[in-house]
Formats: C-alpha cells, structure tokens, sequence
C-alpha cells in the first residue's frame, strides 16, 4: 500500500488492465451487435426473404416492388402535371436469384392512390392529376443452380469495414510517424 492516497505500480497496472479488458468487452459487444443489425437488415430484405421462402421448401416466391411513384401536380390558372420518381430493381432482383431463384415472370400494375381535378382557367373542361404508384411484380422458381458459393452477406460486410477501418489506423499511424530524412 502507497503512502499518502498514492497507488502503487501493481494498483496501476491492474487498473489499466481492467479498462483495456472493459474496453476489449465493450468492442467485443459492439461487434456482436453489429453483427445481428446486420444479419436483421438483410432477413428484412427481398434477399433474406426470398432465402428465408427457400429455406422453408417453398416452391415459388413472389416480390413486389414500387418502380415508379406519380404525384399530382395542378397549379391554378397554370394546368396540371405529374411528377415521377422511379427506381431501378435490377439490384434487388439480382440478389433475390443470387438466393437460388430463377425470375420466371414479370408483370406491372399501375396503383391509383388518388386524383386532383381543378376548373380550367379561361376555358371549359378540367385539368386532371393522378397520383399512384406503379408496382412490379415478380415472380421466381427454385433454381438450385443459381445459389453462388459466398458466405452470408452480414459477415461480409463486416469483414470488409473490419478491414477498412484496419487500413485506416494504419494510414493514420503512417502519417502521425515522423518522416526519415532521405
């Protein structure tokens, strides 16, 4: 025991050790966590279902997918318009064959979520609106052959930040290193 409150240098080093374990542990769970956020992100996803669907021995699976949204637009005195804002599902579809499916039929539908009408100006008849969505709707087979050999997405996502987040201490312990001079 240390005199006057002091610690001593076996007090120290075992202070030091509980933290570097405390923080071993909380990065440990940090870890862990990440890890089930991911795998919950991608069970979540057209992918996780569509693994999910062939690991119960369904035969068929079926995705639906907003490709393009229409908002009604009527300006007074103006007209009227639309405004859309599409998406490419050429990604998701991918990754839903990636899962040993085979894309067997496409079909779209136009959902109408509501109108606007207005007077026209000056003039008779009416300006018209619509607002709705345009759905995709895909359907897929099993198709064994499709199932490529890569461990599940969530390890590897992490695998790879684990690896980028490795090579930025290192860029980072290479610049804070003083230069030799040449």
């Amino acid at each position: 025991m240390a005199l006057l409150g002091r610690k001593s240098d076996e007090e120290k080093e075992a202070k030091a050790a509980r933290k570097a374990q405390d923080r071993a542990e909380a990065e440990e769970r940090k870890r862990l966590k990440a890890i089930e956020r991911a795998r919950a992100d991608f069970f979540a996803s057209p992918a996780g279902k569509a693994r999910m669907a062939l690991a119960a021995a369904e035969r068929v699976f079926q995705y639906a997918h907003d490709v393009t949204s229409h908002k009604a637009i009527i300006v007074a005195m103006v007209g009227s318009g639309t405004a859309k804002q599409t998406s490419d599902p050429s990604e998701i579809l991918n990754s839903v064959c990636h899962e040993s499916w085979e894309l067997v039929n496409g079909s779209f539908v136009f959902v109408q979520e509501g109108s606007q009408s207005r007077d026209k100006f000056m003039s008779s008849g009416q300006n018209l609106a619509v607002k709705g969505t345009t759905v995709g709707y895909y359907l897929f087979r099993r198709c064994e052959v499709n199932r490529p050999e890569v461990g599940d997405p969530w390890e590897t996502k992490l695998a790879l930040e684990a690896e980028v987040e490795e090579m930025a201490a290192e860029e980072a312990a290479d610049a804070q290193a003083p230069q030799a001079p040449v």
